[in-house]
């Protein structure tokens, strides 16, 4: 019988599967009363009596024991040898069947495909009375499955013959080498067509960039396109999805372009947050370090070494001690700031990405470029200035399911499943982003946040200054009762430390900001009140 699907490394190939029914036809005939045999996959090692159900999802999802070529367990006769034939040293073909196989796949393509297979056939595992009705609907319906199929088909495919790589390993090392140095699509593709002269004939090597990318495609997460209007008044989405023009200001979603083909105005691009950090999980390299902020940071008093070290963290996890029970849970900050990608200071366009870091991560991980997530792409020509909460509306919503509900992920260091929430703890940005993101200006004589209402601003010129540092120093000290500073004393004590509910009153008198970028809009001068104080909106993350 031939058993060469046993030294497989693709386990969702037709013919590995195949393989699975011959040895599961056979294990049938050697079941004992209870219908228990031994399961030969590469975690049981024979040493277990399983359920024939067991066995077969095992099969499936570990693999058999390549060095298991004798079924000896499961209804063949062991082959004696004659030991007066035996050489010193030798050993007997059939000694094979009783070595333990736990050999691991040195193939880093091959790690990461299964990695990702796991977790979508834990569901198949959890119970024994559906098992095997679980896996072969995995194995014939599922979308995924068929995409972790054709990705193990393709890293089974030599670049070319007697290559070490497959095509697939080789094009992730070029596409990664491409990030790393910036390298064009054209380049990328002039380099492609040499290196397929080079090769040898039968080589799987794609000729250009788009080609290469087709390949990697099942790899990536992929993002949604959400078209907006033109004027930053609404997104196309949701409840507005099949809308043709803008509430707010009737200004049209599409443009024409040549032969009437219909352009949108503009184009959020919209990466979901969950997949990216259920993905931080699903590899086994990364999982560890997901939890490092509790297992194995050194916490000493008074040295900040890592945000968990800080007050902020140490609050928040007594006032949601649910949250801070789970180490695996994610705590993220969120950077914002506008660029033009272009790098010609001329060509007056301004694009705004928003990332997020998960500083679950140790200090020399969380912020490294691999571990940054982008989450939101927003579309210039113009920034989107404090109207930003209409773009953010899709992360807002999703981190408000993460935190209520949560979502179901796979630890592939504990090989078990966990409900993840997540939150978002702080903002990196600048001042002016500040001001966008909390809906403080940053501008006028109360620009500080921190101080609020009693902020302390002077106008010298024509600029505003901000002159009341010596309020934080203690009372008595010779500083305040010095003219060399401003010229005047200073008594007066330092500023309140506004609470979140003081803040949230605040922000119940703000009148409701209407966009002001169509220049159609009558009322595009929001009407200011001495009660809005420095607010100019309510914005989406209170």
């Amino acid at each position: 019988m031939d058993r060469s699907w046993m030294h497989l490394r693709n386990k969702l190939c037709k013919e590995y599967l195949d393989g699975i029914k011959s040895f599961m036809k056979a294990a049938e005939q050697c079941a004992n009363e209870n219908n228990l045999v031994r399961c030969p996959c590469k975690e049981c090692q024979n040493a277990f009596f399983k359920s024939l159900h067991i066995v077969k999802a095992h099969l499936k999802r570990y693999g058999i024991a390549a060095s298991y070529t004798k079924w000896v367990f499961h209804g063949e006769e062991p082959e004696f040898v004659d030991n007066s034939q035996m050489n010193v040293g030798s050993m007997p073909s059939n000694m094979s069947a009783f070595t333990f196989d736990n050999e691991e796949d040195d193939d880093e393509m091959y790690n990461l495909i299964h990695d990702m297979w796991e977790p979508m056939s834990m569901d198949a595992f959890t119970s024994e009375t559906n098992i095997e009705e679980n896996v072969d609907m995995i194995h014939d319906d599922n979308r995924e499955f068929r995409m972790c199929a054709g990705l193990l088909e393709k890293a089974g495919k030599s670049l070319f013959p007697s290559s070490k790589l497959s095509a697939l390993s080789f094009i992730v090392k070029l596409i990664h080498i491409k990030v790393l140095n910036k390298l064009s699509n054209k380049g990328i593709d002039m380099i492609l067509q040499l290196l397929k002269e080079a090769f040898p004939e039968g080589t799987t090597l794609p000729s250009t960039t788009y080609d290469a990318k087709k390949m990697l495609k099942d790899l990536g997460l992929g993002y949604e396109v959400i078209h907006a209007c033109k004027y930053d008044c609404a997104l196309f989405w949701k409840e507005y999805e099949a809308l043709e023009k803008c509430l707010c200001c009737g200004e049209l979603r599409y443009k024409f372009e040549g032969n009437k083909k219909k352009v949108p105005q503009k184009v959020l691009r919209y990466f979901p947050l969950k997949p990216r950090l259920q993905r931080l999980f699903i590899s086994r390299h990364t999982a560890r370090d997901m939890r490092w902020h509790q297992e194995k940071r050194v916490a000493e008093e008074g040295i900040l070494r890592h945000p968990a070290d800080g007050e902020a963290w140490k609050e928040f996890d007594r006032l949601y001690p649910w949250f801070a029970q789970e180490s695996c849970n994610v705590r993220m900050g969120l950077a914002t700031d506008g660029f033009n990608p272009f790098g010609n200071m001329h060509n007056s366009y301004c694009i705004w990405p928003i990332i997020l870091v998960p500083y679950n991560l140790p200090p020399w991980k969380c912020m490294k470029d691999p571990f940054m997530m982008m989450s939101l792409l927003i579309p210039g020509p113009k920034a989107p200035g404090r109207d930003i909460d209409v773009y953010i509306r899709p992360l807002i919503d999703e981190l408000k399911e993460l935190w209520n509900h949560g979502v179901e992920t796979f630890d592939a260091s504990t090989r078990q499943t966990f409900h993840m929430h997540a939150v978002v703890m702080w903002t990196i940005n600048d001042f002016p982003a500040c001001g966008n993101l909390s809906g403080w200006s940053t501008k006028g004589y109360k620009a500080y946040p921190v101080c609020n209402v009693e902020s302390s601003s002077r106008k010298l010129n024509s600029k505003i200054c901000y002159m009341g540092h010596r309020r934080y120093l203690a009372h008595g000290h010779s500083w305040r009762s010095s003219r060399e500073h401003d010229g005047d004393f200073e008594f007066d004590p330092a500023p309140k430390e506004y609470l979140a509910d003081e803040i949230l009153r605040q922000l119940e008198k703000i009148n409701e900001a209407r966009p002001v970028k169509n220049e159609n809009n009558k009322d595009r001068k929001r009407k200011h009140s001495a009660s809005d104080l420095n607010w100019t909106k309510k914005s989406k993350f209170f």
